[in-house]
């Protein structure tokens, strides 16, 4: 009977996550933007500085919190909750809401994946399902906010539907596997691999941003792109082998963002190479962290977007990062130096198992 439940539910439980993932992201780039038109710059800065370390910064402790209860129903109920009281809140006070909406994504995006993880079968089809409505919510959510807050409403009724649909079924149970962590593998050095490139694509992804608000519609532009190589990677990934794939869309994104600057439907194909690896990485992550997926989801998707978006607040000439962009170096050494990583790790782990 448990088996039959774990298999029906793999059909709808990634999606109506993925589902509550794009709410939860349009509800906070909704109410940002709204923010920012209505606020001063200073203030507004402010404020993206703390939903960021919130939002992503926080997947981590609450990463840990829950692989320590193995619980995930009663942070199903905290997602939801504090979901839509940073909605309601934003119509009495912004600055709390977007603080409660920090905390919601903080919650939605962990426990929504370590869900996902307990019943993906070690596909990345099913996370990238839960991962690509993200990106185009942020993408809607961000054009929009410059409308009336109102239409926040509609977002609440969605959000109350969904969670309806998702509380009203038994979650999958808590699993984790019962394995030793001993030194890395050549999959594991894969693994690492690809977090450090997705430092690197986030960073990139945040540059291509402004790069692409010269253009009419660049940003929708772009988050449709991100969305679609989210969901098409997942599942072409599942199709030829994830290893192949990486080394299929890395390189073509690399030469789109060096060939294609001054085109955005180039830029975009990039950006969708880009993104494909996001359902991989997380997989590879949970892969390496069998016993904490939600831990393994917090750091594939929250910590290490955190850490990639340091630059852009360290540094505080923007043009000088467009620059650098601009003249290919930066992404191309990253891109080398990630290759040349990825060989020697493979090379010296083989001859390391060959003998033994």
């Amino acid at each position: 009977m448990q088996k039959n439940y774990q298999l029906s539910s793999a059909n709808y439980q990634p999606l109506l996550w993925g589902l509550l993932h794009g709410l939860n992201d349009f509800a906070a780039c909704f109410m940002l933007a709204h923010y920012t038109f209505t606020h001063n710059y200073n203030q507004s800065f402010l404020l993206i500085v703390v939903y960021s370390i919130i939002g992503f910064g926080g997947q981590l402790p609450v990463g840990f919190w829950v692989d320590y209860k193995k619980q995930l129903k009663p942070f199903a109920f905290i997602s939801v909750i504090s979901l839509l009281a940073a909605m309601l809140v934003y119509f009495i006070d912004g600055y709390t809401a977007i603080i409660l909406s920090g905390i919601a994504s903080a919650f939605v995006h962990v426990t929504g994946g370590a869900v996902c993880l307990q019943v993906n079968n070690n596909k990345t089809g099913p996370l990238a399902l839960f991962t690509a409505p993200g990106v185009l919510g942020l993408t809607l959510g961000g054009v929009l906010g410059r409308f009336s807050v109102y239409g926040l409403w509609f977002v609440v009724g969605l959000v109350l539907l969904t969670a309806l649909f998702i509380l009203s079924k038994p979650l999958p149970a808590y699993k984790s596997h019962e394995k030793k962590q001993s030194e890395l593998d050549a999959h594991d050095w894969l693994m690492l691999g690809i977090l450090l490139f997705m430092c690197f694509r986030s960073f990139i992804f945040d540059v291509i941003n402004h790069v692409a608000q010269q253009y009419p519609n660049g940003i929708v532009i772009i988050g449709i792109s991100a969305f679609a190589g989210k969901i098409i990677g997942g599942f072409v990934a599942d199709k030829i082998g994830w290893k192949k794939f990486v080394y299929i869309s890395l390189p073509l994104s690399l030469l789109l963002f060096q060939f294609g600057k001054e085109n955005i439907y180039a830029l975009a194909f990039g950006i969708a190479c880009l993104q494909s690896s996001v359902p991989v990485t997380l997989l590879l992550m949970s892969n390496s962290l069998v016993r904490y997926p939600a831990t393994a989801t917090a750091l594939s998707v929250g910590t290490s977007i955190a850490f990639a978006g340091l630059p852009l607040f360290m540094v505080g000439d923007v043009k000088n990062i467009l620059s650098s962009f601009n003249n290919g170096w930066l992404t191309a050494t990253i891109f080398i130096l990630l290759f040349i990583f990825w060989l020697l790790a493979e090379r010296l782990l083989f001859k390391k198992m060959l003998t033994q």
